[in-house]
């Protein structure tokens, strides 16, 4: 079972952060995208919320290959690989996704879903002298 360090899962939890994932198709074409709502529920778990990913959903609920990086101006950048989980459409994670104003798409959408992605894998990004350097 692999954890996040505590500075990874810090980097995740802040919103003025950006993150981006990293789907594949069954063909091996890769798909990226913004998710300005990728946060991490835990050392273990990032969830986002589904605002209109169509590509990147269609990919994630055909094979569950995913990678996300987070990107910090100026800091240390890291990338977590990992494996889709499915997608909650009620409860207490979901309603919270939709009480936090920068997690919301507008006071008109909410998100058709919140995706979770179970980590396997986390590294280093662009950081000299060690970038790709697996972390956990």
């Amino acid at each position: 079972m692999v954890k996040m360090p505590p500075k990874v899962v810090e980097k995740f939890m802040n919103l003025d952060n950006v993150k981006f994932l990293a789907t594949v198709d069954d063909e091996g074409k890769p798909n990226v995208v913004y998710i300005l709502s990728m946060i991490a529920i835990d050392d273990e778990t990032l969830a986002f919320a589904d605002l209109a990913l169509n590509k990147t959903k269609k990919n994630l609920l055909s094979n569950g290959r995913c990678a996300v990086s987070v990107l910090a101006n100026g800091e240390v950048q890291y990338q977590v690989k990992g494996t889709f989980q499915g997608f909650q459409d009620s409860g207490p994670l979901y309603e919270m996704f939709n009480q936090v104003p920068q997690l919301k798409y507008n006071a008109y959408f909410r998100p058709s879903g919140i995706g979770l992605i179970k980590v396997e894998e986390v590294y280093l990004g662009s950081v000299v002298p060690s970038p790709g350097k697996r972390i956990a």
